[in-house]
């Protein structure tokens, strides 16, 4: 692509949070209803759902700006994976408590991502979160955002 104007998106941005659990938890709860009202009829239960988390690269920045700090605390404990995929689970079942996960065929997936930005304190790392229906996620090879459109021009180009 060329051109100041042109960019491409790769994931949907339905809102932005600090990456803290407290906050984490309330945005993936708000998308989540919002989702379900939206849904409510088509949905089966118990509701199956998969959690998607990309930090690009954050963890390495982070680092090197802590090379001072005390060893013994964790100023990021939401950059583990685990962590995050349990806040966010939790998140899911305080909303719809008949859910499960389910990485082959979920209904809805709810992707988290870290987002690189400049000027931000190092304390305050901001993630993108989106809740997605099943017809927008692919789960083969791995969990990705299916394209809405194909870009014939691209395939022309390579």
């Amino acid at each position: 692509m060329s051109g100041i104007g042109d960019f491409k998106v790769t994931f949907p941005i339905q809102a932005t949070c600090l990456l803290i659990e407290k906050e984490l938890q309330t945005v993936v709860s708000k998308l989540v209803l919002q989702f379900i009202n939206d849904k409510q009829n088509k949905l089966a239960r118990p509701v199956k759902f998969a959690v998607g988390y990309n930090r690009r690269g954050i963890e390495e920045t982070c680092m090197k700006n802590l090379k001072g700090s005390p060893k013994d605390s964790d100023p990021f404990p939401m950059l583990d994976r685990s962590k995050c995929f349990d806040v966010v689970a939790s998140a899911i079942k305080d909303v719809v408590p008949e859910s499960a996960v389910d990485l082959k065929s979920p209904e809805l997936t709810v992707l988290v991502e870290l987002l690189p930005l400049s000027g931000v304190p190092n304390e305050s790392l901001v993630a993108a979160v989106a809740v997605l229906p099943q017809n927008l996620v692919s789960v083969k090879p791995r969990l990705c955002i299916k394209p809405l459109i194909t870009d014939a021009n691209a395939r022309n180009r390579s």
